[in-house]
């Protein structure tokens, strides 16, 4: 059984957007990023077969 993993993130896109466009809220941005990261894993009979379809819809 194979598995798929992904990252998604969970925070403000607002407030990490506003804090990057600043020179002293980089350091903070990158933080918040790694913070507000989560980890996702999903076990899948076929994951080829998911990464065909969606490849296929991205077209």
């Amino acid at each position: 059984m194979g598995r798929i993993v992904r990252y998604e993130f969970l925070g403000s896109q607002m407030l990490f957007f506003v804090l990057c466009l600043t020179g002293v809220g980089l350091p903070i941005a990158v933080l918040y990023l790694l913070r507000n990261l989560v980890l996702i894993e999903e076990k899948l009979e076929n994951p080829s077969e998911l990464m065909e379809q969606f490849r296929s819809r991205a077209r």
